[in-house]
């Protein structure tokens, strides 16, 4: 299976730095192809060179135009799967990342590759410190702190039905709207499907100030730890 990993960074070096560090010592790390999207912005030159310093063998793509970050995600993981890759996932300028999160997400690719009930693999948990590490369950929520899919649902589901423009909403326009209000609340429960994700999360978010994050509502993953070491990963 080709596996490939997108991170999408704009502007917020602090962060991006903190993050670069957590994914260079990912465990597995050589065994994904890595694309880095950068927007253009003022800080663009200072990102570029956090990315090329941690991650000298990425493929580092600059937008030739801010495509924000609805458009960003998407423009990318269709290249990702049309250049034949079976799985890709994609993460943030804000999120660091447990030291077995790619080897996680390899077990799940691999797990459920043919179970068409599972649309999206997530890294993200929101149980107490504590859980077992090497538990995975089933959910019927999605989290967009790093998550990722197989091409067959990202061309058949994922991709088409992408909130590009916040064009969907529930009860009024605005209100829970964006792509993954969409795939989280709308597309996954249309359709019936689930996502598979770890009891203690393996991903963290740091970015405090965001396109949509405020000092208020920035929400912390209480079971993530930087280091869970080698798991046999189990469903439960």
């Amino acid at each position: 299976m080709r596996r490939a990993l997108l991170l999408t960074a704009y502007d917020r070096p602090r962060y991006l730095a903190e993050v670069l560090r957590s994914l260079a010592a990912a465990d597995g790390l050589d065994g994904w192809h890595v694309r880095v999207a950068v927007e253009p912005g003022e800080r663009q030159q200072e990102v570029l060179a956090l990315v090329h310093g941690a991650l000298p063998d990425a493929d580092v793509h600059v937008n030739p135009e801010r495509l924000g970050v609805a458009v960003n995600p998407h423009r990318h993981l269709s290249a990702l799967f049309a250049d034949g890759f079976d799985f890709v996932a994609r993460t943030e300028d804000d999120l660091v990342v447990a030291d077995d999160v790619l080897r996680l997400l390899e077990h799940c690719s691999t797990r459920c590759v043919d179970d068409a009930e599972v649309a999206v693999a997530c890294a993200f948990s929101p149980a107490e410190a504590g859980a077992d590490p090497a538990l995975l369950h089933r959910t019927t929520a999605f989290s967009p702190w790093l998550w990722g899919t197989w091409r067959d649902r990202w061309e058949s589901l994922i991709g088409p039905t992408w909130d590009l423009d916040y064009s969907t909403w529930n009860d009024s326009p605005g209100f829970e709207s964006g792509w993954d209000w969409n795939l989280n609340t709308r597309v996954l429960p249309a359709h019936g499907l689930t996502t598979i994700a770890p009891l203690a999360s393996r991903v963290q978010n740091i970015g405090v100030v965001g396109q949509h994050g405020t000092a208020e509502n920035h929400e912390q993953a209480a079971s993530f730890r930087a280091d869970f070491g080698a798991q046999d990963y189990r469903e439960g």
